[in-house]
């Protein structure tokens, strides 16, 4: 409810209210001096009321509280001050006045005296002077993390913020631009369904909807049950806060190794607008906006908002279409239309809607390696490259166009250019009352989400598969109820009850071409079909217009009780303990029917087929489709508990320390094996994690310095997993196939920094960092990389996939006023930011395999640029990516019908940014 509710420790502020974040200076010196005043008038008033023995002591026992108030009001007006340098007399002024009417109690009118001036310049103020907009300290900043608003530095637990003036600064709008600005945090995103989010190298998805992601992400109060729904831009971002480690009593049982926690700006009764404009080059165009005011006064407000996202492709395509464009493009919209209704000061709701749309290629993956033989030198026989080098693609290699580029990760060869599609939207309506000395909140919101893929199956120019891939439509509908303490004592809680309904409709569909039947063709199927015109005429039917078809639909209701106290053993010391069970109940149904083609032993007795060629064109299409199946639904019902034991002490205002032992498990998952439609249900996950951490603040609070150690203990951990198999048994055509399963047992080890150095009222630097040993300590039966040419290989010991062992983002803010030489700074400013993303070397792929080596990197980004001291306009030229580095975040396993490939990073782009607010 931030910036436009009060928070669950301010019982004094109404609802109703509609206080933006930032108010005008001299609004908030009169709030403070009132604040100050009151006190002392308070304890007069009980004097007066009081016996004459009691009221000595009543006017002596607040000193200490009006000391305290004093050192606070010289705090924020020194951060006033440093901000807003306008009017800095006036405030030197007041500051003098306040300072002056409190050195001892019988200052009070002196004091009152200060808050009524300082009241009056207010309310004469035709204004609020708009805030100079640069990134925060660490120590400025509030957050959500505890589903209320608190001081980040207060919070007992490793978070990492990205803020508001950041997000508009640097043009943060998804996740995978969130993983370039938090420690620890991999994204890897090649398109909805494989969009996998991991934190500390682990809670990967593995697109497959049967299972969840242990990594939860939180938009607005409303979780997002499918990871691919945060595939997308983000609207009119606020803040995100990227919680490390188990979050499971408060924010979900699937949050296991962390959480994603990310607001969006709210509705204000202040009419302020922004547009936001980039263009530059690779044809990019993005533009923001943003919306908000009062609709009736004192009781609706509204905000509206929306993006637009378009860039030209950065992987070549070579093929006959070359016009069409380049791979990799990005062309995305969207827009979130929210009410704020206030009928009393204890009563608010708020409605939100949103929508977004992409329309692009995706799944791009260049092809990285496709070897000839095995590690130990042995040949591979059969390979991808060997099947396209069979004489019947001599046609399309004749007319000068390559069959496949293999090893340049810029470029691709695919017979078309095609764009799949993925979309979302939602609504969701939150209440909140304020009674009994509590916040009673209702959540009710819905979603949906779209994926239709839309790409080449195979990466060639051939015509050999032409549709390839999973459509998921998944919706969910959540119904959350919470009260929360909002009187302070020694005692202070949250508790709630949470119901949710999530169904993924998904239907794989892979549609064959002319071309299919002659590389996917064994060696001897081919030379026997190759030999004569009637062998290659069944060939070319044994797969052209065949469709593949599969349909999977998992679904879960899931039912959830938790609370969370904080027990405030002393003023300084705090013990936090938070329990959350949940029951589930898990279902699963799916099929598995072929479509398509010709009867081929009707089409053989017609050409004249021999026994031998009908029988290789049937084993063929047989090897392709696999057996049909139908499954009915299964399922299981399952309890799991989250729990946490969290203690916290300040050893004083700038110095606190916490440790933590948390617990929890996620359910197993209901499956089928795809190829048999046999059940194949997976274990459940079991986490324990171990934190101790130090938030401290020096010089002033100028410098900020956290730092986290953790250990976390996975017993079971869901992961796709590719196993070993029996050619013929279940479906398996290729030695090995892909199933979920449980890895016995994983460790994740390490520590985290975070640091904000504000050097000068105009230079600022960062940098967080992080250390990570994450092995696997029990994988005896690990399925081994394809070079290995084995079965099953011990990855004990190993370093988990995508866990690089350090990581790090840092950078520099420098601001100073704009003279043009002449003396006077006209009320400009310039301005330049520079930040680096660093990860060290690590392998990205499932099965650690050699292919999937990635070298340590840097991506940068910077930008300069001018604009108003006040934040009001900025004009920018920035650049993404600036050298150009090459990456990849995921790669692939070859196979005999497939070369290894890996998603890469976004190559660089430049262009003008500009910002208004109005």
């Amino acid at each position: 409810m931030k910036q436009y509710l009060d928070s669950a420790d301010a019982p004094g502020v109404g609802l109703r209210a509609g206080v933006p974040k930032t108010l005008g200076r001299n609004t908030l010196s009169a709030c403070v001096s009132l604040a100050l005043a009151g006190a002392p008038l308070m304890v007069v008033s009980d004097a007066d009321a009081a016996p004459p023995k009691k009221s000595v002591k009543k006017v002596a026992a607040p000193d200490k509280s009006v000391s305290d108030l004093e050192e606070k009001v010289a705090r924020l007006t020194a951060e006033l001050e440093a901000s807003k340098r306008r009017e800095q007399d006036l405030l030197r002024k007041n500051a003098a006045s306040v300072a002056a009417g409190s050195a001892a109690t019988s200052g009070v009118a002196s004091e009152v005296g200060a808050a009524t001036e300082a009241a009056a310049l207010a309310a004469a103020e035709p204004e609020p002077v708009v805030e100079e907009e640069k990134p925060k300290n660490l120590s400025e900043i509030s957050v959500t993390a505890r589903r209320k608003e608190e001081k980040l530095q207060e919070v007992p637990i490793p978070i990492a913020v990205i803020n508001r003036e950041t997000l508009e600064r640097d043009n943060v709008v998804s996740v995978q631009d969130f993983s370039r600005r938090a420690p620890n945090l991999g994204v890897t995103s090649a398109n909805a369904r494989q969009t996998s989010i991991a934190l500390r190298g682990l809670g990967k998805n593995s697109g497959n909807e049967s299972m969840e992601s242990s990594v939860g992400v939180m938009v607005d109060n409303v979780w997002r049950a499918w990871v691919g729904s945060a595939w997308a831009n983000f609207a009119d971002l606020d803040q995100v806060e990227v919680l490390r480690g188990p979050q499971g009593t408060l924010q979900g049982k699937n949050s296991n190794l962390g959480l994603l926690n990310i607001t969006t700006k709210a509705p204000s009764f202040k009419d302020s607008y922004y547009v936001d404009g980039f263009a530059g080059d690779r044809d990019t165009l993005q533009g923001k906006f943003g919306a908000t005011g009062t609709i009736l006064p004192g009781l609706l407000a509204y905000r509206a908002s929306g993006f637009i996202d378009k860039r030209d492709g950065y992987i070549k395509n070579y093929d006959i279409h070359r016009s069409e464009g380049d791979l990799g493009e990005t062309n995305a919209l969207g827009g979130r239309l929210q009410f704020l209704l206030t009928p009393s000061d204890v009563l608010s709701a708020k409605v939100i809607v949103d929508k977004t749309a992409s329309t692009q290629t995706m799944s791009v993956q260049p092809l990285i390696a496709d070897p000839s033989t095995f590690a130990n030198g042995a040949s591979r026989g059969t390979t991808f490259s060997t099947r396209l080098a069979r004489n019947r693609f001599d046609p399309v290699r004749s007319n000068g166009q390559p069959l496949a580029i293999i090893g340049d990760p810029r470029a691709m060869a695919n017979n078309e250019r095609r764009q799949s599609r993925g979309d979302g939207s939602g609504v969701s309506a939150e209440i909140n009352y304020d009674a009994l000395g509590h916040r009673f909140t209702s959540i009710t919101a819905w979603r949906d989400a779209l994926f239709e893929p839309n790409h080449d199956g195979e990466s060639s120019t051939a015509d050999i598969e032409r549709i390839s891939g999973w459509t998921v439509k998944n919706e969910q509908w959540s119904q959350e109820l919470r009260i929360s303490s909002k009187e302070k004592g020694p005692i202070d809680y949250q508790a709630g009850v949470f119901a949710m309904r999530t169904i993924a409709d998904t239907f794989n569909q892979r549609l064959f071409g002319s071309d299919a039947g002659a590389f996917y063709a064994s060696n001897s199927q081919y030379s026997t079909l190759n030999s004569n015109a009637i062998g290659r005429q069944m060939m070319l039917a044994s797969l052209n217009n065949v469709m593949y078809r599969q349909s999977v639909v998992p679904a879960t209701d899931s039912y959830a009780a938790y609370g969370q106290v904080n027990w405030h053993v002393t003023d300084d010391a705090t013990l936090t303990v938070g329990l959350r069970d949940t029951f589930e109940r898990r279902e699963n149904t799916g099929w598995s029917h072929p479509i398509g083609g010709v009867d081929l032993d009707v089409l053989g007795a017609q050409i004249g087929a021999s026994a031998n060629q009908i029988a290789a064109a049937k084993a063929v299409r047989s090897g392709r489709l696999g057996t049909e199946w139908d499954a009915p639904r299964q399922g299981f019902d399952q309890n799991s508990q989250n729990w946490l034991v969290n203690p916290s002490y300040k050893i004083n205002k700038d110095l606190m320390v916490y440790g933590s032992v948390s617990g929890g498990n996620k359910s197993g998952a209901a499956q089928f094996n795809l190829n048999t439609g046999k059940v194949e249900n997976v274990n459940p996950e079991n986490v324990m994690d171990y934190e101790f951490g130090i938030k401290s603040t020096w010089l002033d609070r100028k410098l900020v310095a956290n730092v986290n150690f953790y250990q976390t203990d996975i017993e079971g951990f869901q992961s796709q997993l590719v196993i070993p198999c029996t050619i013929g048994v279940d479906g398996c055509t290729t030695g090995n196939r892909t199933t979920l399963g449980n890895i016995k047992g994983i460790q994740l080890r390490g520590i985290e920094l975070e640091t904000n150095y504000d050097i000068t009222p105009g230079l600022s630097v960062f940098l967080n960092g992080s250390f990570n040993r994450a092995i696997y300590t029990d994988f005896a039966n690990a399925p081994c990389p394809p070079e290995a040419n084995s079965v099953i290989c011990d990855q004990t010991g190993r370093t988990l996939p995508n866990a690089p062992t350090f990581t790090a983002n840092y950078g520099v803010d420098y601001r100073a006023p704009l003279t043009f030489g002449l003396g006077n700074d006209y009320g400009l400013q310039w301005h330049a930011y520079l930040i680096d993303s660093y990860k060290s070397a690590a392998n990205y792929n499932a099965s650690l395999s050699v292919y999937g080596k990635q070298a340590a990197y840097h991506v940068t980004d910077g930008g300069i640029g001018i604009g108003t001291k006040n934040g009001k306009y900025n004009l920018d030229l920035v650049g993404r990516n600036i050298f150009d580095t090459i990456y990849f975040t995921n790669a692939g396993n070859y196979s005999s019908t497939s070369a290894a490939s890996a998603s890469f990073g976004d190559a660089r782009y430049y262009g003008v940014h500009f910002r208004a607010k109005f």
